[in-house]
């Protein structure tokens, strides 16, 4: 009974971990985001679950896989935090704070808005004919759907780090970042980087939300949930940092899963905030946060 019992809880840590790396994929999106314009995108829960509800459209309507859905999901909210950053968050960033992250809290309700009226307040599921498969690994068993979806959060998260260290854009963006007025100086459109980076940040979070409609129902609330959670994760990594976002995803989606086994139901938050407080009292900036990455004066893209 006692290796049963063993057994169970390391099943169930592993499927935790399982989702901890979407989990991380979305709080890489973040630290994307802040890490070029210093403002914490407080409409990531919003963007996710769009992300979710885009996932559940293809599967429903057209019968489409949502992982096949990933690609429409991720050009659709490039092309929605592109605009977002150039049409409302270009105008503000010289505002002092806390204006543009006031303005990111608007978006997130006139987005979370808008995908209840247009898909209701119902919850939607997405039944895909392997649901409650299981991969037997040695003396584990696996969630199939948690596997597809940290297989392919792995995946987007290796090319998001080929993209800033290869391609010629990801470089540019990475030095209009460590140095905007040098980049300006060589000729670099400081402006246009940065919505393309927030674009970019935007796509990677609705693609963990993709990836998320195959493993939980969608339903509005999520916004709130994921919009909490998202910040805990950026915060317990540290401001900026996509290594400690990564690792911070893994922490909290372990954490969480042992939670809902281990305590009664609705323990789970408390368990997340207190993670967090724990995690502070050690590392004020979070696991890999430095002070460089502090909100500091942005540079005019005007």
């Amino acid at each position: 009974m006692r290796a049963m019992s063993l057994a169970f809880y390391l099943n169930t840590l592993i499927g935790g971990l399982l989702t901890g790396l979407v989990y991380g994929l979305a709080a890489l999106g973040l630290a994307v985001m802040f890490g070029a314009l210093r403002v914490i995108n407080f409409a990531h829960g919003s963007v996710m679950v769009a992300g979710m509800y885009g996932a559940a459209l293809m599967a429903t309507v057209h019968g489409v896989d949502p992982l096949l859905a990933v690609p429409a999901d991720a050009v659709g909210l490039f092309l929605f935090g592109f605009v977002v950053q150039r049409l409302l968050l270009s105008r503000v960033l010289d505002a002092p704070e806390p204006m543009p992250s006031l303005l990111m809290v608007g978006v997130a309700l006139t987005l979370a808005g808008g995908l209840t009226l247009l898909f209701g307040a119902a919850p939607r599921s997405i039944r895909l004919p392997y649901v409650g498969d299981t991969l037997v690994v040695g003396p584990f068993l696996l969630d199939r759907l948690q596997v597809r979806a940290a297989w392919v959060a792995v995946l987007v998260t290796m090319a998001l780090f080929m993209f800033f260290n290869v391609s010629r854009t990801g470089k540019a963006i990475r030095a209009c970042v460590d140095n905007p007025f040098g980049a300006r100086v060589i000729g670099l459109n400081l402006g246009w980087m940065q919505a393309v980076t927030f674009g970019l940040g935007t796509a990677v979070v609705g693609v963990a939300g993709c990836l998320m409609a195959q493993i939980v129902d969608v339903r509005p609330e999520l916004v709130s949930e994921y919009a909490v959670t998202g910040l805990i994760i950026t915060l317990i990594g540290g401001l900026g940092s996509v290594g400690g976002a990564l690792l911070a995803g893994l922490l909290v989606g372990g954490v969480e899963a042992l939670a809902g086994v281990i305590l009664p139901p609705g323990f789970q938050s408390p368990v997340e905030y207190g993670l967090l407080v724990l995690v502070l009292l050690v590392r004020p900036l979070g696991l890999f946060g430095q002070a460089a990455d502090l909100p500091r004066h942005r540079e005019r893209t005007r």
